[in-house]
């Protein structure tokens, strides 16, 4: 009796153990079901955020603390509106602005000795400026009078002296900004800016390609380099040559801020779905400034046909009105309309408020042989500075002579006197 009870109690701790592990492998295969399926639906949660390129998801679905790489996961928006798309893809810059100038910082720490060549390179060469515009600035600058401004006025000039033997139309001046090395040095920093991999957002409402150059605006370059040769040209010479040029129409608010952005126009494509996503043409318009520099960063050996520069007749002072901002005045030449053709390096400046618009470009010209051919041959490249007012208001009604300003406080500002 002993021996059955104690063989009854083996087979009844047998029974237990078996129900025992028995749960205690099921529980197990659960568990390892659970964990499968979480990694699934975590893979394709990833799978669906790189797909929308949303930030958050994004982020969640990589571990690397760089924002320049978590920047550039983000892809570029596409551009596709030609008119009123300044918003364009807003809620996208707005996400993400403050991750992409994260990502900048890093980008120009990266590059930081690159950067650093560019700069020295240039100084140990040929100045980036014309040399004979920069000794007529830094003489007004030094010593402002109508002696010093004449001097600066003769280089821009309205007529055909070192402008392609063109007539430039009323109110347009045009002169020789950059040297050859000058152009190069931008390029080169552009270039190395747009290789990057961070979304860059586009220049304007209009303009499809080409980057905003700003510090502080959420989708802009904002590389230190680059910003500062582009406040350099508005402090020495967009401003005081602006408010030389165009006396009753600039005061000494009115120029305080800017915005700067590159443009491109193509005219290589040949395919008509190539073509849309180009752009080759700019529709008449008015720039959102009181005065506009318009600099020309095509080298001297590319080449490109048409993409002139029209302008509309000069917008007169004594006649200004609220209606005149819709008018669309005549381009004939009597009325002070006409065409600019661009050279490397040149400048143009005019004020935002003078109707404007770039004619279609066109690969090289016929006679450019194929051997010689340059990798940018049939494109135009400008850098465009807008001037306006605090809080981007646009001034357009003119001044009275006692009103404007003088000579000291167009070169020196309005608190030297």
């Amino acid at each position: 009796a002993h021996t059955i009870a104690l063989d009854q109690n083996r087979t009844v701790h047998c029974i237990m153990d078996i129900q025992i592990n028995g749960s205690i492998n099921m529980s197990y295969i659960i568990a390892n079901l659970l964990f499968v399926a979480v990694l699934c639906l975590w893979f394709l949660s990833c799978v669906v955020a790189y797909a929308q390129q949303g930030s958050a998801a994004t982020d969640a679905c990589t571990s690397t603390d760089s924002s320049l790489e978590r920047a550039r996961l983000l892809g570029m928006p596409q551009a596709i509106e030609t008119q009123n798309a300044e918003f364009e893809n807003d809620n996208f810059w707005n996400e993400h602005g403050s991750l992409i100038q994260q990502a900048w910082k890093e980008w120009e720490m990266e590059h930081a000795t690159t950067l650093s060549d560019f700069d020295n390179d240039v100084k140990e060469q040929e100045g980036w400026v014309n040399s004979s515009l920069l000794k007529a600035i830094i003489d007004a600058f030094t010593n402002p009078s109508e002696e010093s401004e004449a001097a600066v006025k003769s280089l821009w000039t309205n007529n055909s002296k070192g402008t392609s033997n063109q007539v430039m139309p009323k109110g347009v001046y045009a002169t020789q900004l950059l040297s050859p090395r000058g152009i190069s040095y931008l390029r080169n920093l552009l270039e190395l800016a747009s290789e990057s991999g961070i979304p860059t957002r586009r220049p304007n409402g209009m303009n499809r390609h080409g980057m905003i150059l700003d510090s502080d605006v959420h989708g802009a370059v904002p590389v230190q380099p680059i910003v500062k040769i582009v406040e350099e040209i508005i402090d020495r010479i967009a401003r005081p040559v602006g408010r030389m040029l165009f006396q009753d129409r600039i005061g000494c608010e009115d120029d305080v801020d800017y915005y700067a952005f590159t443009i491109s126009y193509d005219g290589t494509t040949t395919n008509t779905r190539s073509i849309q996503s180009k752009d080759m043409e700019l529709k008449e318009h008015r720039d959102a400034s009181v005065v506009t520099l318009n600099i020309n960063l095509n080298l001297p050996e590319e080449n490109y046909g048409g993409s002139e520069v029209f302008f509309r007749g000069y917008p007169p002072a004594e006649s200004w009105s609220s209606s005149d901002l819709f008018a669309s005045n005549s381009k004939d030449e009597e009325d002070g309309g006409g065409t600019v053709t661009f050279s490397p390096g040149m400048a143009i400046i005019h004020l935002g408020s003078h109707r404007h618009g770039s004619l279609p470009i066109n690969s090289a010209h016929s006679n450019s042989n194929s051997e010689g051919k340059q990798p940018n041959d049939g494109k135009r490249f400008n850098l465009v500075i807008w001037l306006f007012g605090t809080l981007g208001d646009v001034r357009i009604a003119p001044y009275s002579k006692d009103e404007q300003l003088s000579a000291s406080q167009r070169w020196r500002g309005c608190n030297k006197g």
